[in-house]
Order: C-alpha cells, then sequence, then structure tokens
C-alpha cells in the first residue's frame, strides 16, 4: 500500500514589492491560434522554448508559431 504525501500548503502571495506580473500587452502572441511566442522586457523580446533554451533578442524579431507554423513579426517594444 503506498504512503501517503503530506499535504502542501498554498502559497501566500503578495505583489506589493515584488514583480508585477506579465500583463497581455507585454505578451507578443501568434497572429493565427495565439499562442505565446515571446515576452517583452525592457525593450528586448524574451524568447523560451524546449528545455531552458532563453534568448533575449532585439527588434525586429520574426519567428514562426511551433504551434501553426505561421511566420509571425515584431517590429517594435509593445508599450
Amino acid at each position: 500500500m503506498p504512503t501517503p504525501l503530506p499535504s502542501r500548503q498554498a502559497a501566500t502571495t503578495s505583489w506589493t514589492g515584488a514583480a508585477k506580473p506579465i500583463t497581455s500587452e507585454s505578451n507578443w502572441r501568434c497572429m493565427q491560434c495565439d499562442k505565446l511566442l515571446g515576452v517583452c522586457r525592457d525593450g528586448c523580446m524574451h524568447l523560451r522554448f524546449a528545455r531552458a533554451h532563453e534568448y533575449f533578442v532585439g527588434f525586429p524579431v520574426v519567428a514562426t508559431c511551433r504551434g501553426c507554423g505561421t511566420l509571425n513579426q515584431a517590429t517594435a517594444t509593445t508599450r
């Protein structure tokens, strides 16, 4: 008979003095299927995929969506 795991309690989260949550204005999404492609941070685009492959790139950014294959382009920071 398996041993039951101890129950976990949800951590309390306070946004006071912490990083702000990502808003939809800073997200770069596929124009066809709305999949998240990157996040605009500090004037650069943050791209992350496949087991810790992360890149910070400048603009313009061009990427193919991994979900639907659509070619997407971001030409300037979204603020």
